[in-house]
């Protein structure tokens, strides 16, 4: 089921492929074969260029993950998204529900009907992709890794590369000054919400040791 603030989501290529638990460079090459493309692409500079993966982007990698993880070739899969294309469906992947059986992919439309070669008392239960729990996934993918608490990174073209949390935009200085200032750590974590008392703790550390 849709949220209506699924059209707010969108993530950049690195975090994309990590929800689908693929390379970066898998998705380039899916995005070069037209399976799923980014559907955010602007051109900043010679240099630099930005692509995003909406929700139902980023919901159709995870479909395409999944049915390559079950031995699904990709010209399979992409023979299917092209014809389910031609049929009408402008985003296929993350509109129907897909199922597994041998090497082949079945399909089902909206009216209930399955297509392909099985019938659909063939198709048992954990041959079905679970939309809702992909779509589950995507949402939960909006929040910061919690690989990244209490970490501090470099990124180019972030806050004039200064020293930010891993996983968010907030310098570490800034939230050294506060610590000098004598703030708490519950002050410093409502004043920025996407940072947790891990990287309060490390901030203290770095402090100290700058």
């Amino acid at each position: 089921m849709r949220d209506d603030l699924d059209d707010l989501i969108a993530f950049p290529e690195k975090r994309a492929a990590e929800l689908a638990g693929v390379s970066v460079g898998r998705l380039l090459y899916w995005d070069l074969t037209q399976v799923v493309r980014p559907g955010i692409q602007r051109r900043l500079s010679l240099r630099t260029n930005v692509r995003l993966y909406g929700f139902e982007d980023t919901v159709a990698l995870l479909i395409v993950a999944q049915l390559r993880a079950r031995g699904m070739s990709l010209q399979n899969v992409r023979k299917v998204v092209n014809h389910l294309r031609s049929r009408g469906y402008e985003r296929p992947l993350s509109e129907l529900r897909f199922a597994t059986l041998g090497r082949e992919i079945y399909f089902q439309h909206p009216d209930g009907t399955w297509e392909g070669g099985a019938k659909p008392d063939q198709l048992v239960l954990h041959q079905v992709l679970n939309l809702d729990a992909i779509r589950s996934i995507v949402r939960a993918g909006t929040g910061r890794p919690a690989r990244s608490y209490g970490k501090i990174e470099r990124r180019r073209k972030t806050m004039g590369n200064k020293p930010v949390f891993a996983g968010t935009r907030v310098p570490v200085e800034t939230v050294t000054r506060w610590l000098a200032d004598g703030r708490t750590t519950e002050q410093i974590l409502a004043a920025y919400p996407d940072l947790v008392p891990e990287d309060v703790d490390q901030a203290r550390r770095y402090a100290v040791s700058a």
